[in-house]
């Protein structure tokens, strides 16, 4: 299936009704020609970059713009320069075609609305409609190209009119209240005589002459008419009902993704229909209401209202701020989706770092800026309000952009922060409704902003407080459980293995020559070694087991499972290989070994732990006493030196026979010293040797299966991997795959 284009939008405030025009019309034009949308918009957007508005603009550094066609850029919709100085060179660094729309600033190609047509369409209204030719425009700033723009519209109608428009009838204001405010009062005092009509630059100069001089008892239209442009107050609740000019967004929106649609393709495309509405009729001319467009608005009120009832009656900042977990928020969040208007699809994708970092010592240090490079997606379907939750890279933006979809959509990403603390991003889906998300939305995502940052000040504190009862149950040297924290869990593991009939398992370790360490080289270096076998103990250890250090020289591992008989000695292995790489690889004056005693079994309704303990304690004091024996064995100086070339190089051809030879034993007798020297017959232990080379190659290398049996002197691939198996408890592949997520 053929991929189907994919346009990027950024825009600020896209529930403002003249943002939502301009949308609406790409959307119609996208969806006519079966392309997607992904809107990127701030929900706020202030001059000054504050540090909630930083946070704000860092939606945009979410676009990731290979995944791309093409990118429709509202500049004037965002009113920090320093934001657009910084968009315009991230996008000027692009590959892709860029299109600004209603705006002439900035390096790349644009598209202007035609304001000068539609000014003079409202002025006339004035002269064709009402006969008035006194008249005045009230327009932008001064230089401004829509300002001029709609001064020429003005002039135009005059002139076609007959009537010269001069200087005097020409008035530069803000597009805000002071200006029309100031020309109001010069009409009151007399300092400028009221002229038949005032054609305004906008609707809220419009709105703020009429207040002012309505106050002063100066009737609107009976005195003097006046109209708006733009009709930016069509759809809120004003005092008086504007006479206004429908700008064309939503034909300016579509022409957007027509002109792109040539830049992107190199083809052109028909047009899709536009709104035909151009001017709407109020109380401040004598035409009165448009009933037709009234009857719109009163739909599109009571509709808004239904739902601005439904978010008040739904307690959603109580119920969502009063959650302790992301679960338990996001159980609320389902169940209020329904306050979106049109909501097809909603998603969360949470930073994976959003609750800080795990910074409990540098809290201050958090998420501003940027993105991770996976997410995490918190995804409610609107229509059967099931819940998903996965990770995905972040240059993804969203899976389901890549999904294969039968109709084209629109996605509009919102920031989530708290204050310049960001959590992610909001995506919202609308499905078939050409629209944008509404300023109740906005509100809704609010609450949900708050709720976040409580829920991540639960967790911090819940963490805070298990951190300081944890400094009571760890050992301060190597970060293990203490003996306290030992006597805690084999109590629970204990209890735990008995009530569900698995095996516990108990493993005493005792570090051999601690004393003799300390004694001659110092209790710096015995601690240092101290933690060298604590490390053995702890990556010997799977999930389900924990290590404690219970005294200065002994260290215990337990856990409960579903273990193989075997499984002492799987970690009997694994932690003599740890310490033999360890002192190949150290260069110290002394090897670290250790005694083991150990219990692994189902517990008897009768047994107790202290039967448990006693059972491996006994074992262990024997571990302890054969390796005393071990070195006044004869042949034991020969036999350490033996094992150590068998680590080095644990590839070579070890036979018993040629080592039999070397040191003119016999093979009976040669096997029986190496057991009782380690505990392990010289064919396992070369077997362990040949293991634990692999496990360091599998970890830190790229190297195929096959080539890493082959090197760690495996002539049989096979049997590699079933030797492997048998002794770390999974496969080679596992236990890469593992290691690696580990690393990450």
């Amino acid at each position: 299936m053929k991929k189907r284009l994919l346009i990027g939008v950024i825009v600020c405030e896209a529930e403002q009704l003249m943002q939502r025009r301009l949308i609406k019309g790409m959307m119609a034009q996208a969806f006519s020609l079966d392309i997607d949308m992904a809107v990127f918009s701030c929900i706020t957007d202030l001059p000054e970059l504050t540090s909630h508005q930083k946070a704000e603009f860092n939606i945009f550094e979410y676009m990731h713009y290979p995944s791309l066609d093409g990118i429709l850029y509202l500049r004037d919709s965002i009113r920090s320069e320093e934001e657009k100085l910084k968009l315009d060179a991230i996008l000027t660094e692009q590959k892709i075609p860029v299109l600004v729309l209603d705006s002439n600033s900035g390096p790349f190609p644009y598209l202007m609305m035609d304001d000068r047509s539609g000014f003079c369409a409202i002025t006339e209204h004035l002269i064709k409609q009402h006969g008035l030719t006194d008249l005045i425009c009230l327009t932008g700033p001064q230089g401004h190209y829509t300002s001029e723009q709609r001064r020429q519209g003005f002039c135009d109608a005059m002139e076609a009119a007959g009537v010269p428009a001069g200087p005097e009838r020409l008035i530069y204001g803000d597009y805000w209240y002071a200006a029309a405010t100031k020309l109001a009062k010069e009409f009151i005092s007399g300092e400028r005589r009221l002229p038949q009509g005032i054609v305004c630059g906008n609707d809220s100069m419009a709105k703020a002459l009429c207040h002012e001089l309505i106050c002063s008892g100066i009737r609107i239209p009976e005195d003097v008419m006046v109209t708006g442009y733009d009709a930016s107050l069509a759809e809120s609740h004003s005092l008086i009902p504007l006479t206004s000019y429908v700008r064309r967004n939503f034909r300016l929106g579509a022409q957007g993704v027509a002109k792109l649609y040539q830049m992107m393709t190199g083809e052109s495309c028909r047009l899709t229909e536009t709104d035909q509405i151009e001017i709407i009729t109020g109380e401040t001319c004598s035409c009165g209401v448009d009933s037709d467009f009234l009857k719109t608005q009163i739909r599109s009120a009571e509709r808004q209202e239904l739902f601005q009832q439904m978010y008040r009656t739904s307690n959603l900042s109580m119920r969502m701020t009063s959650q302790e977990t992301l679960e338990g928020l996001m159980d609320v969040i389902r169940h209020h989706v329904y306050l979106i208007r049109d909501i097809a699809e909603f998603y969360l994708c949470l930073c994976e770092d959003w609750e800080g970092g795990g910074a409990l010592e540098n809290p201050a240090e958090y998420r501003r800026e940027g993105f991770p490079k996976h997410m995490l997606l918190k995804y409610i379907d609107g229509t059967t309000g099931s819940l998903v939750t996965k990770p995905f890279p972040a240059a993804k933006m969203l899976p389901r952009l890549h999904d294969e979809r039968s109709k084209p959509t629109a996605f509009f990403f919102t920031p989530l922060h708290h204050d310049d603390r960001f959590f992610g991003i909001a995506a919202l889906s609308l499905g078939d409704t050409m629209d944008t998300y509404d300023p109740m939305y906005c509100d809704w995502l609010t609450v949900v902003n708050t709720a976040l940052e409580f829920v991540r000040m639960q967790t911090y504190l819940k963490r805070f407080n298990n951190r300081i009862y944890l400094t009571s149950i760890r050992d301060t040297l190597t970060g293990l459980y203490n003996y306290e924290g030992y006597q805690k869990f084999s109590r629970e593991c204990f209890e735990t293995a008995k009530n569900e009939h698995r095996r516990f398992l108990l493993l005493f370790a005792s570090f051999d020559s601690l004393r003799q360490v300390n004694e001659t080289y110092g209790h710096s270096e015995g601690d240092s070694a101290v933690t060298v076998l604590a490390n053995a103990m702890n990556n010997s250890c799977t999930t389900y087991e924990r290590c404690a250090r219970i005294e200065d020289a002994e260290f215990a591992i337990i856990g409960y499972q579903d273990y193989e008989e075997d499984a002492c000695q799987r970690l009997v292995y694994a932690i003599s290989g740890y310490l033999e790489h360890y002192n190949q690889s150290s260069l110290k004056p002394y090897k670290i070994t250790a005694s083991f005693g150990s219990f692994c079994d189902h517990i008897s309704p009768d047994m107790t732990l202290e039967q448990v303990t006693a059972i491996s304690a006994e074992k262990l004091a024997e571990s302890r006493a054969s390796r005393q024996n071990e070195k006044a064995s004869p042949y034991y100086r020969e036999f350490v030196n033996l094992r150590e070339r068998i680590y080095s190089n644990p590839q070579e051809d070890w036979s018993i026979d040629s080592m039999c030879r070397d040191l003119i034993l016999s093979r009976g007798y040669f096997q029986k010293l190496y057991t009782r020297c380690f505990g392990i017959s010289f064919t396992q232990d070369v077997i362990n040797s040949r293991i634990e080379l692999s496990k360091r190659l599998l970890a830190s290398t790229d190297y195929s299966i096959a080539c890493i049996a082959d090197q760690s002197g495996y002539s049989n691939y096979v049997h590699f991997m079933h030797q492997f198996k048998k002794i770390v408890g999974i496969t080679p592949t596992e236990y890469r795959k593992r290691k690696r997520q580990t690393e990450d």
